[in-house]
Protein backbone atom coordinates (compact mmCIF):
# COMPACT_ATOMS: atom_id res chain seq x y z
CA UNK A 1 0.00 0.00 0.00
CA UNK A 2 0.64 3.75 -0.28
CA UNK A 3 1.19 3.37 -4.11
CA UNK A 4 -1.77 5.52 -5.88
CA UNK A 5 -3.26 2.32 -7.29
CA UNK A 6 -6.62 3.94 -7.50
CA UNK A 7 -6.17 7.73 -7.91
CA UNK A 8 -3.53 7.41 -10.59
CA UNK A 9 -5.82 5.44 -12.71
CA UNK A 10 -8.42 8.54 -12.65
CA UNK A 11 -6.08 11.07 -13.23
CA UNK A 12 -4.64 9.47 -16.25
CA UNK A 13 -8.16 8.76 -17.56
CA UNK A 14 -9.15 12.58 -16.89
CA UNK A 15 -5.77 13.32 -18.76
CA UNK A 16 -7.29 11.64 -21.41
CA UNK A 17 -10.82 13.27 -20.90
CA UNK A 18 -10.20 16.95 -19.78
CA UNK A 19 -6.53 17.77 -20.45
CA UNK A 20 -3.34 18.25 -18.65
CA UNK A 21 -4.70 21.55 -16.64
CA UNK A 22 -7.94 20.07 -15.74
CA UNK A 23 -5.82 16.48 -14.49
CA UNK A 24 -2.93 18.46 -12.82
CA UNK A 25 -6.13 20.02 -10.96
CA UNK A 26 -7.48 16.88 -10.06
CA UNK A 27 -3.91 15.90 -9.08
CA UNK A 28 -3.58 18.80 -6.78
CA UNK A 29 -7.27 18.09 -5.16
CA UNK A 30 -6.30 14.33 -4.33
CA UNK A 31 -3.13 15.61 -2.66
CA UNK A 32 -5.61 17.21 -0.20
CA UNK A 33 -7.72 14.42 -0.52
CA UNK A 34 -4.80 12.68 1.14
CA UNK A 35 -5.54 14.77 4.78
CA UNK A 36 -9.08 12.79 4.16
CA UNK A 37 -7.11 9.22 4.04
CA UNK A 38 -5.09 10.56 7.38
CA UNK A 39 -8.98 11.61 9.05
CA UNK A 40 -10.53 8.38 7.80
CA UNK A 41 -7.27 6.13 9.12
CA UNK A 42 -6.54 7.85 12.53
CA UNK A 43 -10.35 8.00 13.13
CA UNK A 44 -10.67 4.45 12.08
CA UNK A 45 -8.06 3.28 14.43
CA UNK A 46 -9.47 5.66 17.34
CA UNK A 47 -12.82 4.13 17.48
CA UNK A 48 -11.83 0.42 16.62
CA UNK A 49 -9.54 0.58 19.91
CA UNK A 50 -14.09 1.17 21.53
CA UNK A 51 -16.07 -0.67 18.64
CA UNK A 52 -16.93 -2.96 16.51
CA UNK A 53 -15.73 -2.88 12.47
CA UNK A 54 -19.42 -1.27 11.53
CA UNK A 55 -19.14 1.33 13.88
CA UNK A 56 -15.33 1.96 12.92
CA UNK A 57 -16.13 1.83 9.43
CA UNK A 58 -19.14 4.36 9.54
CA UNK A 59 -17.13 6.96 11.49
CA UNK A 60 -14.40 7.04 9.68
CA UNK A 61 -16.52 6.98 6.37
CA UNK A 62 -18.61 10.17 7.43
CA UNK A 63 -15.16 12.20 8.87
CA UNK A 64 -14.27 11.13 5.16
CA UNK A 65 -16.87 12.53 3.18
CA UNK A 66 -16.86 15.63 5.21
CA UNK A 67 -13.27 16.80 5.34
CA UNK A 68 -13.29 15.77 1.63
CA UNK A 69 -15.79 18.53 1.29
CA UNK A 70 -14.27 20.93 3.80
CA UNK A 71 -10.66 20.39 1.97
CA UNK A 72 -12.39 21.13 -1.22
CA UNK A 73 -13.47 24.30 -0.58
CA UNK A 74 -9.93 25.05 0.12
CA UNK A 75 -7.54 27.13 -2.21
CA UNK A 76 -4.65 26.37 -1.18
CA UNK A 77 -1.21 26.44 -3.93
CA UNK A 78 0.73 22.71 -3.92
CA UNK A 79 3.71 24.22 -1.65
CA UNK A 80 1.09 24.76 1.28
CA UNK A 81 -0.52 21.33 0.30
CA UNK A 82 2.81 20.15 0.65
CA UNK A 83 3.58 21.24 4.24
CA UNK A 84 0.48 20.70 5.05
CA UNK A 85 0.56 17.03 4.37
CA UNK A 86 4.31 16.25 5.36
CA UNK A 87 3.36 17.71 8.70
CA UNK A 88 -0.22 15.71 9.35
CA UNK A 89 1.77 12.28 7.74
CA UNK A 90 4.55 13.29 10.15
CA UNK A 91 1.58 14.16 13.56
CA UNK A 92 -0.19 11.45 12.81
CA UNK A 93 2.33 8.84 12.45
CA UNK A 94 4.16 9.81 15.75
CA UNK A 95 0.63 9.96 17.94
CA UNK A 96 -0.69 6.83 16.39
CA UNK A 97 -3.01 4.76 18.83
CA UNK A 98 -1.29 2.15 21.13
CA UNK A 99 -1.95 -1.06 19.24
CA UNK A 100 -1.11 -4.83 19.86
CA UNK A 101 1.39 -5.83 17.16
CA UNK A 102 0.43 -8.38 14.90
CA UNK A 103 2.89 -11.50 15.24
CA UNK A 104 1.56 -14.15 13.04
CA UNK A 105 0.72 -13.63 8.91
CA UNK A 106 -2.99 -13.14 8.02
CA UNK A 107 -4.40 -14.07 4.76
CA UNK A 108 -7.84 -13.09 3.16
CA UNK A 109 -10.15 -15.51 1.09
CA UNK A 110 -9.66 -15.58 -2.72
CA UNK A 111 -13.00 -13.90 -3.15
CA UNK A 112 -12.20 -10.92 -1.27
CA UNK A 113 -9.47 -9.84 -3.80
CA UNK A 114 -11.81 -9.95 -7.15
CA UNK A 115 -14.10 -7.74 -4.52
CA UNK A 116 -11.41 -5.07 -4.02
CA UNK A 117 -10.97 -5.20 -7.89
CA UNK A 118 -14.49 -5.04 -8.63
CA UNK A 119 -14.83 -1.93 -5.72
CA UNK A 120 -11.53 -0.34 -7.06
CA UNK A 121 -13.00 -0.38 -11.42
CA UNK A 122 -16.46 1.13 -9.91
CA UNK A 123 -15.06 3.83 -8.20
CA UNK A 124 -12.47 4.74 -11.03
CA UNK A 125 -15.38 4.63 -13.58
CA UNK A 126 -17.91 7.07 -11.46
CA UNK A 127 -15.48 9.44 -10.34
CA UNK A 128 -13.88 9.30 -14.37
CA UNK A 129 -17.49 9.83 -15.53
CA UNK A 130 -18.91 12.71 -12.94
CA UNK A 131 -15.01 14.35 -13.11
CA UNK A 132 -17.01 17.37 -14.85
CA UNK A 133 -19.37 17.75 -12.70
CA UNK A 134 -17.89 17.06 -9.48
CA UNK A 135 -14.87 19.34 -10.46
CA UNK A 136 -10.86 18.63 -10.10
CA UNK A 137 -11.02 19.62 -6.03
CA UNK A 138 -13.89 16.76 -5.30
CA UNK A 139 -13.16 14.41 -8.05
CA UNK A 140 -9.04 14.08 -6.78
CA UNK A 141 -10.64 14.48 -3.26
CA UNK A 142 -12.95 11.14 -3.76
CA UNK A 143 -10.26 9.50 -5.78
CA UNK A 144 -8.19 9.09 -2.41
CA UNK A 145 -11.06 6.96 -0.66
CA UNK A 146 -9.22 3.98 0.43
CA UNK A 147 -11.61 1.48 -1.02
CA UNK A 148 -8.86 -1.36 -0.93
CA UNK A 149 -7.60 -0.36 2.80
CA UNK A 150 -11.72 -0.68 3.87
CA UNK A 151 -12.36 -3.94 2.59
CA UNK A 152 -9.01 -5.32 4.18
CA UNK A 153 -9.37 -3.11 7.03
CA UNK A 154 -13.49 -4.31 7.96
CA UNK A 155 -12.61 -7.88 7.01
CA UNK A 156 -9.53 -8.04 9.42
CA UNK A 157 -10.72 -6.26 12.02
CA UNK A 158 -13.63 -8.66 12.29
CA UNK A 159 -11.86 -11.59 11.39
CA UNK A 160 -8.60 -11.07 13.41
CA UNK A 161 -9.32 -8.17 15.92
CA UNK A 162 -9.08 -4.26 16.21
CA UNK A 163 -5.67 -4.51 16.09
CA UNK A 164 -5.08 -6.12 13.01
CA UNK A 165 -7.12 -3.22 11.24
CA UNK A 166 -5.46 -0.30 13.45
CA UNK A 167 -1.84 -2.11 12.16
CA UNK A 168 -3.08 -2.64 8.28
CA UNK A 169 -3.77 1.42 8.67
CA UNK A 170 -0.92 2.49 10.30
CA UNK A 171 1.00 0.40 7.70
CA UNK A 172 -0.92 2.82 5.08
CA UNK A 173 0.04 5.98 6.87
CA UNK A 174 3.71 4.97 7.16
CA UNK A 175 4.23 4.71 3.18
CA UNK A 176 1.28 7.27 2.55
CA UNK A 177 4.84 9.54 1.44
CA UNK A 178 5.14 7.85 -1.68
CA UNK A 179 2.05 8.79 -2.47
CA UNK A 180 2.32 12.36 -2.09
CA UNK A 181 5.91 12.18 -3.81
CA UNK A 182 4.48 11.22 -6.99
CA UNK A 183 0.86 12.99 -7.16
CA UNK A 184 2.90 16.15 -6.41
CA UNK A 185 5.10 15.25 -9.08
CA UNK A 186 2.22 14.28 -11.12
CA UNK A 187 0.80 17.80 -10.36
CA UNK A 188 3.88 19.73 -10.53
CA UNK A 189 4.12 18.28 -14.32
CA UNK A 190 0.48 18.95 -15.54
Amino acid sequence: MGWPLVTGPIIFIIFLQEGAAFAGDTAHGALLGQLSLIAFAWSYALVALRAPWYLSIATASVIYIGSVYLVSLLQVPLWLTFVTLISALFLVNKFWPQYEPITTPLSSPRWEFYLRIVLVIALVFVLSEFSRTLGPGLTGGFSTYPVIATIMGTFNHKRFGASAAISMHHGLMQRLYITTIILGSVAILL
